[in-house]
Parts: structure tokens; sequence; C-alpha cells
């Protein structure tokens, strides 16, 4: 018989990002807005939002290709609008959760423009790879906001912003999300978002599990 092997099968693994613990986090600060209250319990990272927001960034050690995420936690409130149908316009783009990824590229941070730049964007650039640049950083957005649902846009106020709303949030409690990717996505660290300045909400969020898909190579 004459012998043959089979490709290598394509499977997926769960990198487990640390949420009982801060350690590996850089907790970022936006100019001009509070930050958010940050803790690590034993039940989540725990962020509280009082009229603030702040990024939430986890370097991973090289570049991964991300097929999806699971993220779980509780609500233990969210963000209050006027008028819901709003959400994410000027002065109202609060959401209760943002899932990012920071994805290389081409755009470089360099003279004037990085003399100017703030000091979150600066750390923005240092998490890519030396000698590499800035794509963009991918969002996934739970929103309150049903017609937003299935859309998609790049973010009117940063252009390094892009934005899938995949879920709906109606009330606070516990909650569960998993997303699968329509393609792969290379991603140099992970991002949580939870915001309230513009709104002026005071709520909290615990991130009890966080999770992205990546791809794994069978020998």
């Amino acid at each position: 018989m004459i012998g043959f092997r089979l490709p290598r099968a394509l499977l997926f693994a769960a990198l487990v990002i640390p949420t009982q613990s801060l350690d590996g986090w850089r907790i970022e600060k936006f100019s001009r807005i509070p930050s958010n209250e940050i803790s690590a319990t034993i039940n989540g990272l725990l962020v509280r939002v009082k009229r603030s927001a702040s990024p939430l960034v986890y370097p991973l050690n090289s570049v991964i290709k991300v097929n999806g995420f699971k993220v779980s936690g509780e609500f233990r409130g969210l963000p209050r609008f006027s008028d819901i149908s709003m959400q994410g316009e000027k002065g109202a783009d609060d959401y209760a959760l943002r899932v990012g990824l920071i994805i290389p590229g081409e755009k470089r941070l360099s003279g004037v423009k990085q003399f100017f730049a703030s000091q979150w964007v600066r750390h923005l650039y240092s998490q890519v790879p030396k000698g590499t640049g800035l794509d963009h950083i991918h969002f996934f957005n739970i929103t309150q906001n049903p017609s937003q649902v299935g859309k998609t846009r790049e973010h009117p106020a940063f252009d390094l912003m892009r934005e899938d709303f995949f879920a709906l949030a109606e009330k606070k409690g516990p909650f569960t999300y998993e997303f699968t990717l329509k393609q792969p996505l290379e991603a140099v660290a992970a991002w949580i978002s939870i915001d309230g300045d513009d709104t002026k909400s005071e709520y909290d969020v615990l991130i009890s599990n966080l999770e992205l898909v990546t791809d794994k190579v069978s020998p």
C-alpha cells in the first residue's frame, strides 16, 4: 500500500486572559476624561464607571490569529440615555462593553503626529511589533440600541477605530457573549472599553471571563 499523509488538521484553542488579577493588563487614560475605577476580585475584573471612561489593554506575547471570543460577566447597571436611538452619536457614545482587538498594519506615528499625540495613542502604537505599524482597533460592541445590531461603522471621531455591533443589552444582570469572526484577524493585544463619560452615567461591570479563540495546528 502506498502511504500518504493527510494535511494537518486545523483546530481551535482558547487563549484565556486573566480576569482575577491585573497582572499583564495596562490601564490607560484618555485625555481630559475621568478614568474608571478598576480592581481585580476573586469574581473577576470590576470596572466602576463614574461619569468616566478608560481603556483596559492586554498585550499578547506575539501576533495571534483570532477567530472569535467569549466574554462573561455581569452588568450591574447600564449607561442611561434620554433617547436610546442616539446611542453612538456625539454626546451619547457610551457602551457598557466594547471588546477590542489591536490590529497591526502600515500606519505609523512619527514626526509632528507623534509630538501632538495623546499618551494613550502613543501607548497604542507601542503595542505593535518593532518595525511595523498599526492598522486599526477592531471593536465588538454590546449596544442598547436595537437598530445598531448587525451593523458596522468606522468611528466618526477616531479613524483608527472600527466597530461591529453584535449583541443587544436590554437590562442589567449576568451575561455571556460568544462571537465568531467571518474572517480571522491578526491581533497584538486585547482591549476592553466601558464608558459613561458622554451620558454622565454611573454603573459597574464585572468581567469574569475573557477568552480569545485562536488557531491551533495539530502535529
